[in-house]
């Protein structure tokens, strides 16, 4: 298992300072749990990354990624009720990987659509 899960947050339409991806690390050690928002419908998809550790010292609980299928705007992957939630399953694997290193990246797939589409992280927000 690696010490660090890298999400790479992708967004083609940020402007400077800001580059169109930045690597996010997280300590494994600090991750409480993985869960999914707006899982059904039109809502914004995200993963919430529950924090403790030196991100809750810093007054930090929670990492959430917003999801888009987009890399320039952001259009709601589909997500399938009854399914695995394919963006805690990204997580999760990353958490169990063994990359033979110190960083394993949490990657997307596809949604879940009729005709299936690639996800991107697309924002990154602590709280």
């Amino acid at each position: 298992m690696g010490k660090f899960i890298k999400f790479n947050v992708q967004n083609s339409a940020a402007v400077s300072p800001l580059s169109p991806t930045e690597g996010i690390l997280v300590n494994v050690e600090d991750i409480t749990k993985v869960t999914a928002g707006g899982a059904s419908g039109a809502n914004a998809k995200t993963v919430v990354v529950g924090l403790t550790g030196r991100n809750s010292e810093a007054g930090y609980k929670t990492l959430t990624l917003t999801v888009s299928t987009s890399l320039s705007a952001a259009v709601n992957p589909t997500i399938v009720t009854g399914k695995a939630n394919p963006l805690v399953v990204a997580v999760r694997s990353a958490l169990t990987a063994n990359p033979g290193g110190v960083v394993a990246t949490a990657q997307l797939g596809v949604d879940q659509a009729a005709i299936p589409v690639q996800m991107y992280f697309r924002t990154a927000t602590y709280a």
